[in-house]
């Protein structure tokens, strides 16, 4: 499995930017990424507050992110103090830079390898109403997809923009 760096910021509003790296550290790994998110659980012991333990926690960082395939920025336009220096370190060692969010929506096309995490995507329910001949309340019909065919689906909408596709019963999943 692949390791990839998660650098995003930390100091500002706190907590909810280390809920957000524990959020991407979640999404790389349901692609099938180990993912390295310093803040996430430095922060458990080291204190941002105190000067001399933030400056270690950065230097631990910077370490870690040489450990790395890939670090994955998220606010890449925009980067912290801490995010640019990590993202020089990967640099200057040769470390792809990805955005981060890019990284996390990407679709795999043809012919490459799916992600291990691929493999049990879950699935979609779709709540729809039922049409009938009667007025008044009807009870909804309940469609189950595999969250592979939701994938599918989308690999062939991006490849063909426009196209029609019948996926249920009678289609045969084929545009036309």
């Amino acid at each position: 499995m692949k390791k990839v760096y998660i650098c995003s910021p930390c100091r500002g509003d706190y907590e909810n930017n280390i809920q957000r790296a524990k959020e991407y550290s979640r999404a790389a790994a349901m692609k099938g990424c180990i993912p390295v998110a310093p803040h996430v659980y430095l922060t458990q012991f080291m204190d941002d507050n105190v000067p001399g333990e933030r400056e270690l926690a950065l230097r631990m960082g910077r370490e870690l992110v040489l450990m790395c395939a890939e670090l994955w920025a998220f606010r890449l336009d925009h980067p912290s103090a801490g995010m640019a220096a990590e993202i020089e370190v990967a640099k200057q060692a040769g470390i792809p830079v990805v955005n981060g969010f890019e990284a996390i929506s990407r679709i795999e096309g043809p012919g490459e390898e799916p992600d291990e995490a691929k493999q049990s995507t879950g699935s979609v329910t779709l709540h729809l109403p039922a049409l009938g001949p009667t007025a008044g309340p009807q009870p909804e019909i309940h469609i189950e997809l595999d969250g592979g065919i939701i994938l599918d689906l989308a690999e062939r909408l991006r490849a063909a923009p426009g196209a029609h596709f019948d996926i249920g019963p009678g289609g045969d999943g084929h545009g036309e």
